[in-house]
Parts: C-alpha cells; sequence; structure tokens
C-alpha cells in the first residue's frame, strides 16, 4: 500500500544511495536532499490548495525514481560559471545525447530546489513518440511543461505555512493555465497515460479548438524548428490554394502529373521485373554515390524502388480526390481553413470562455458534499491564477448555491440571496484550509460589514450593500464557522 510508504521509510536514505551511485557531487547531493525536505514541509499545504495532484507519497516516489531512472548527471550551475552560460532562459536545461536511453539526461540547475525539482520532472516525461501532425505534438508539449510547471508550484508558491503564487518564476503561463484547467476538468491522473485523441473525447469541441490554437502559438515560440516548419506548411498551402482558385487549369496540371506519376510505376515495375536492368541500376545508382550513402545490396535498392512506388500510388490517390468536384471543394475549404488557423493570432481568453462553459457543466453535476468542496478550492485557485482573467461571477454564485444546498456551507442569515452574497469573500481568501476559516458580520446603516478570519488573524473584510428597505436576520454576531 502506497498511502504509508514514506511515513515508516526513510526516503532520503534511498536518495542518498542513489547519488552515491551516480556519483553526483556534494552541490548536487546537497540540494537534493534540501529539495526532499522543503517538499516534505510544503506538500500538504500545496495538495490542500491545488485538489488535484498526487499523494505526497506518490509525488516523491516519482521524484526518486525520475532520479534513479531518467537523470544521467545533476550539475549545479554556480552563478559566473560555464555552466551558468548553459542555462537557457527556462531556468533549468536538459541535455540529452542521440540516444533512447534516459540515464544520458544531463541536468543543469541553478542552485535552487525550485528549478532543480522542474528539471527532474522534465526529465520523467514521456517522448511525444509518434504524432500525426505539428498540432498533436504542440498540444504534447504544452501539457508537458505545464505538469512540471505545476510540480515546482509545491516550492515556488509555498514555505509550509503561507500560499501566495510567484508569477515571475513560471516558465510559461499559457502551459500553465492550459494544464490547470485541464486537471481541473479530467482530473491528474488522467495524464499519467494519455494521448491527445483522449483529450479530444472527453471534452468539447469548442474547447479542444482553441486548446490546439493556443497549444501551437506556444509551440511556434518554444521550438524554432517546429516555426519553420509550419511557416513553410503555410507557404505550401498557399501555393496550393491560389492554384485551385482556376479549378479547370487546375484539373488539367494535376491531370498531366498523373500521367507522369503513372510512367514512373510502370518504369520501376519495368526494372523490378528485370534483373539484369535492376543490377544495372543498382550499380549505376551506387556509382555516383559516396561510401556512406551506397545501398548494401540489390535487394535493398529493390526495397528503396517498391517504398518509392508507394509513394507514387499515394499520390496518385491524392490527386484522384482532387479530381473530384466535391473533394475538391472540400481539399479547398480545408486549405482555407488550415491557413486561417496558422495565422489568426489567438489569446489566452477565448481558451478561458470556452473552459468556463464546460467547468459550469460540472458544477451543475455535483452532487458529493467533498465533491463541492473540492470545486470551491479550484473556483479560489483559477481566481489567483496568474495571465488569467476570467468572469466568475455566475460560477461563484452557482457553486455557493449549491454548497448551501448541500449543507457544505453554513448559512449566515435567513436569506439565501443574501448568504452567496456575504459567502463570496472566501473565493479572494488566501488562506491555505479554507475549512477553517471564521465569518464575523456587523452592520452599518444598509450595508453589512464582513470580516473572515483564519484563526485569529483577520484574513478579510469587505461590504455588502443591502437593497433600500430591506429586512435581514443574521443568525449570530459573533465569528462562527463558515464549513459545517
Amino acid at each position: 500500500m502506497i498511502k504509508n510508504k514514506f511515513l515508516s521509510k526513510d526516503y532520503n536514505e534511498e536518495l542518498a544511495d542513489i547519488i552515491e551511485k551516480k556519483g553526483f557531487s556534494e552541490e548536487a547531493e546537497n540540494l537534493l536532499l534540501n529539495m526532499m525536505y522543503k517538499i516534505d514541509d510544503s506538500y500538504d499545504n500545496y495538495k490542500m490548495v491545488r485538489r488535484e495532484v498526487p499523494s505526497k507519497a506518490e509525488f516523491i516516489e516519482k521524484i526518486i525514481d525520475d532520479v534513479k531512472n531518467n537523470c544521467g548527471q545533476i550539475e549545479i550551475a554556480v552563478p559566473g560559471s560555464i555552466l551558468e552560460h548553459e542555462l537557457q532562459k527556462n531556468k533549468c536545461n536538459i541535455l540529452t545525447k542521440n540516444s533512447s536511453d534516459m540515464q544520458t539526461n544531463r541536468v543543469i540547475s541553478l542552485p535552487d530546489v525550485k528549478t532543480l525539482l522542474y528539471g527532474i520532472s522534465k526529465t520523467g516525461l514521456p517522448m511525444i513518440g509518434n504524432v500525426r501532425n505539428v498540432e498533436e505534438a504542440a498540444i504534447i508539449a504544452t501539457i508537458n511543461i505545464g505538469r512540471c510547471i505545476a510540480n515546482s508550484e509545491v516550492l515556488r508558491d509555498f514555505n509550509g505555512w503561507t500560499w501566495s503564487i510567484n508569477e515571475r518564476e513560471i516558465e510559461s503561463t499559457e502551459c500553465n493555465i492550459v494544464y490547470t484547467f485541464l486537471s481541473f476538468l479530467l482530473g491528474y491522473k488522467f495524464f499519467e497515460d494519455y494521448t491527445v485523441e483522449k483529450i479530444r473525447q472527453n471534452v468539447i469541441p469548442e474547447l479542444f479548438n482553441e486548446l490546439m490554437k493556443v497549444s501551437v502559438q506556444f509551440y511556434m515560440s518554444y521550438d524554432k524548428s517546429k516555426n519553420e516548419i509550419i511557416l513553410k506548411k503555410i507557404a505550401d498551402d498557399k501555393k496550393m490554394l491560389e492554384k485551385m482558385k482556376n479549378q479547370e487549369k487546375f484539373v488539367v496540371d494535376i491531370t498531366e502529373q498523373k500521367k507522369k506519376k503513372i510512367a514512373e510505376i510502370k518504369k520501376i515495375d519495368n526494372t523490378i521485373n528485370n534483373p539484369q536492368l535492376l543490377r544495372d541500376e543498382y550499380l549505376a545508382y551506387n556509382s555516383n554515390k559516396p561510401d556512406e550513402e551506397k545501398i548494401f545490396s540489390i535487394s535493398h535498392y529493390e526495397d528503396r524502388l517498391q517504398n518509392i512506388r508507394k509513394e507514387l500510388l499515394r499520390e496518385i490517390d491524392e490527386i484522384n480526390e482532387k479530381q473530384n468536384p466535391n473533394e475538391f471543394l472540400r481539399i479547398r475549404d480545408n486549405l482555407e481553413y488550415e491557413i486561417k488557423f496558422y495565422e489568426e493570432k489567438t489569446d489566452i481568453s477565448r481558451l478561458q470562455k470556452v473552459f468556463l462553459r464546460d467547468f459550469e457543466r460540472k458544477i451543475d453535476n455535483l452532487q458529493d458534499r467533498r465533491e463541492i468542496v473540492n470545486c470551491i478550492y479550484e473556483v479560489r485557485y483559477l481566481k489567483y491564477l496568474p495571465n488569467c482573467k476570467m468572469k466568475l461571477n455566475n460560477i461563484e454564485d452557482k457553486l455557493l448555491k449549491k454548497a448551501l444546498d448541500y449543507e457544505v456551507l453554513v448559512p449566515v442569515s435567513d436569506n439565501d440571496t443574501f448568504d452567496i452574497r456575504i459567502l463570496k469573500g472566501i473565493f479572494d481568501s488566501q488562506a491555505i484550509c479554507l475549512e477553517k476559516l471564521g465569518i464575523k458580520i456587523g452592520a452599518d446603516g444598509n450595508k453589512l460589514i464582513v470580516g473572515l478570519f483564519d484563526g485569529e488573524v483577520l484574513d478579510n473584510k469587505y461590504d455588502v450593500l443591502l437593497p433600500e428597505g430591506s429586512i435581514i436576520e443574521i443568525k449570530r454576531s459573533k465569528t462562527m464557522r463558515i464549513f459545517y
């Protein structure tokens, strides 16, 4: 049972054994052990505030596993050193040799626990692997970086007793927002083994479309090589679209292309079916190539011809589609859509609006008291998410109404509408444990003076205006608990 594994096991000792076997430097060892101590100290508060995260034991076990299996070297870039100049703007650089062996990962970190945790988290990310297009690669890269940002948050924004988001130390607020939205909708476990197609199937189409746009724009700025690929694709699409404007001429041109490709296939078939001709072409091919580019045998040369033949057949199928009037229109419309998709600048606000519609449905379906409490924390978290300005008023009202109906929150008056207005301040609180908040209410003319207390400390104070002539009975004048 993993839940209590590290409560009875000295994980520092296990990590020290790994460090010794790998031969990490004393600086790396000290920073790693200090990192683990601070995670242990802050994790409960991190889990309380963010909600959709693993247990502390699972989190720590994953770090130890990444250090053991994915970190070949951990080097600390002392200020002014040569290593410091190797660091990129993302604060923690990971260098990997051309090998599938994850033990070749070289993590270079600034001498602080936050960037070290971020770097170790990056080594544990799965490879992007086989994807159908750049859009899928962009979504995976965006989510993966968002997961690393979420991991490092335990040290970035928590110090054992307080919570304060440090926006300047977040590598990408876009990735942070994307991963937060998706984890709140789908749960953190969903991303332990996910695909882009699984995401598509589990969110509304509008959300997936905006996710794709935000991810591609981030990816183009994050990976310059992919930026060049996308720009070339846009240029090629525009050339094709320009040709398709004159449908009659376009059909004539592609018909000629089809004839040439059919002729090439016939030539390949003739070569493959004539052993002497195949041998002559093989020798002629190798005679013009340097040693490293020569083909090993005639059979390998034949395989090469077969692959060329398959590609020609695929291209002929594409031409056949373009010759079909209905397919011609579909292909032209798709080109126009793709060009617009890549060239149209989007911003995170569109994704935010669509997310809120999906998140509101989640609130509508809540029936469990524990889930309602989690959702209160999540809405409070969204309010403090950097570079994420959303209109949460309707969602707050709906969630508070449900919390009162399900006896999650204690009514403070004899009027549900006023209760919602009075209790809204909990979403502005930065107290780590909302369930410990107390409330005290006073009156001044036509307004209520509401004080939220975290223990004996005043956490938040605000006024609630009452309609002229309204009468409201406050159940208690002393400090009372908000949650049952």
